[in-house]
């Protein structure tokens, strides 16, 4: 017997509405779309001194992971809360400031800049300081030019509802039709998220400073 015929049938009909409520974002989708899941990500302890959203838009290592959305391999997929209206929306550049508080968790990939993973390249390869700490940023998760990274965050009244393990698996699946051959990222000592990634295939593949970097292979 397979797991789908194991499965109970209420909750085989939980996972398909909360399926129906999982849209990918376009290349038009303004940063305010971005900001309440980037803070998430930013702030995910409680015991660390809080980044507020006004330091994150200065920052360069947090407008790595939304700044001009719509790059080459960008990849985001929404949950929308249960009584949103997005799917009758017809004109979406225009609705995404309307429609963004209706997000309840998001899960994006990003590439790196060639042109920065190249200064990296250039930096490691002469392992000097001066050059490293001059080169642009590639992200906390950056494993490799072609694999992008990921981020995931669900709003706090919205979790331990199954929505961060869907949103992992289509936007996954997004990356691998799109000839992605991996998705990384960055998981710091302590969160408890790394169990979800560990469960969904990810291993452990480095470090960064204090935290993990984890790939999942897509092929």
């Amino acid at each position: 017997m397979n797991e789908r015929q194991n499965q109970d049938p209420s909750e085989a009909g939980r996972r398909t509405e909360l399926r129906s409520r999982i849209r990918p974002l376009g290349a038009e989708t303004a940063d305010e779309v971005f900001l309440p899941f980037l803070d998430l990500c930013f702030n995910w302890s409680m015991d660390q001194p809080r980044v507020e959203v006004d330091e994150l838009l200065e920052r360069d290592d947090a407008a790595f992971y939304f700044k001009g959305w719509g790059r080459n391999g960008d990849i985001a997929v929404a949950a929308y809360a249960e009584d949103s209206n997005a799917s009758d929306t017809t004109d979406k550049a225009s609705a995404d400031q309307d429609l963004h508080p209706d997000i309840v968790g998001l899960a994006w990939l990003r590439l790196a800049a060639i042109d920065a993973v190249i200064e990296k390249s250039a930096a490691d390869t002469a392992d000097d300081a001066t050059t490293e700490a001059g080169s642009r940023f590639t992200g906390y998760g950056w494993v490799a030019a072609d694999i992008p990274e990921l981020s995931l965050a669900v709003l706090p009244d919205h979790q331990s509802q199954g929505i961060g393990g869907m949103l992992l698996d289509v936007v996954c699946t997004l990356a691998k039709m799109s000839g992605f051959p991996a998705v990384s990222l960055s998981v710091a000592d302590g969160n408890g998220a790394a169990r979800l990634y560990h469960d969904r295939g990810f291993v452990t593949v480095g470090r960064n400073g204090a935290s993990d970097i984890l790939v999942r292979q897509l092929k």
